[in-house]
């Protein structure tokens, strides 16, 4: 049986490129989809068919979201939300660093928002709730172990800070000093508080770097990269291509979402990686995406930004695979990833 056919699912930031994915495999699924946006449409939405999706024009760092959760803002014809995803919030670590206030806002009071509203909701109302984490609440690895190769990369060496173990668990606690990691960390907390201490069916995710179909950021690794090769010029690397870090498919990220939602019962109040097998450093990542075009270029390392220079971000994926979550290729992956964009015109399907 289907579990999500028939059921009634908001999602908040569902004008965003994961949101926008969510929303299409939801509705492909059979699910009665309700987005919650700022905004009430994106080229992502459009390019994956959905200009019709009724979204609520609503920002989740207003404390009257639980008047939208309830009522439907005045929507006809309005049903209360069984399962919640909550992805809204800021996603640029440097936007939250220059705007630290906005960030704390959008992603710490925006989260208890949405929490909040759904606690309020008729008991028994709410099936699960999944609320969008990050890899960044644990900060780096050590990376002083990790040393450099004569082709420029680092090797990813297997020694932590404080541990034998060769990536971050759920049990470890976050690390991170940065504005963004700090303020998922925070909603972990609180997805904690709400599933523990109120018995709300809440789970949070931390994935790592998305990349797929309908992204609209060129600054994102495997989009820039592929931008780059369209418009026949060398793959740019603006660090110097050590940092290592884990690169999932949306459609991974989105199997994981619905599988937390469908087993928040049994998590509530935890979190949960969702991390490749295998990490890359930047470097190695670039030149997949170049031998997944079927391409030979070399990657222009520019060298301009090296503040995530040696950094390691690994997580293990152990706890999300015993729930049956396998991660895909990522050679196959991206070259789907390639031909979607080579047919789209590169970004040419931001236009209105």
């Amino acid at each position: 049986m289907n579990w999500w056919s028939g059921k009634q699912v908001l999602i908040t930031g569902a004008s965003g490129f994961i949101g926008a994915n969510l929303c299409r495999t939801l509705i492909d699924v059979g699910a009665n989809v309700v987005g919650l946006d700022h905004q009430k449409s994106s080229p992502g939405l459009r390019v994956l068919g959905l200009d019709s999706l009724r979204i609520l024009e609503r920002d989740v760092v207003r404390s009257d979201l639980a008047w939208a959760l309830f009522h439907g803002n005045g929507e006809p014809d309005w049903h209360l939300p069984e399962v919640v995803f909550n992805l809204a919030g800021m996603s640029h670590p440097k936007d939250c660093q220059a705007n630290p206030v906005k960030a704390w806002e959008s992603n710490v009071a925006g989260t208890w928002n949405v929490l909040e509203a759904c606690r309020q909701l008729p008991a028994g109302q709410i099936q699960a709730v999944v609320c969008a984490s990050s890899d960044r609440v644990y900060g780096s690895l050590n990376p002083a172990s990790v040393p450099f190769l004569e082709d420029g990369s680092r090797a990813y060496a297997a020694v932590r800070q404080d541990s034998s173990r060769t990536a971050w668990w759920e049990d470890d606690p976050p690390r991170q000093t940065e504005v963004y990691g700090l303020s998922k960390a925070m909603g972990d907390l609180l997805v904690r508080a709400y599933g523990k201490g109120y018995g709300l069916p809440v789970v949070a995710l931390r994935h790592q770097n998305a990349f797929g179909q309908a992204d609209p950021w060129r600054s994102h690794l495997v989009t820039g990269a592929i931008c780059d090769l369209l418009e026949g010029r060398r793959p740019r690397i603006r660090g110097d291509g050590s940092t290592v870090k884990g690169y999932l498919p949306v459609e991974d990220v989105i199997h994981a979402y619905l599988i937390l939602a469908e087993r928040a019962g049994d998590l509530s109040g935890e979190a949960v990686n969702a991390a490749p097998d295998r990490a890359v450093s930047v470097l190695e990542m670039v030149r997949l995406v170049v031998q997944a075009a079927g391409r030979t270029e070399e990657p222009d390392i520019l060298g301009e930004d090296l503040s995530q220079s040696g950094q390691v971000e690994v997580l293990s994926n152990h706890r999300l695979r015993e729930l049956g979550w396998a991660p895909s290729d990522t050679l196959t992956a991206l070259r789907h990833t390639w031909e979607w964009y080579e047919k789209m015109g590169g970004l040419a399907w931001l236009l209105p």
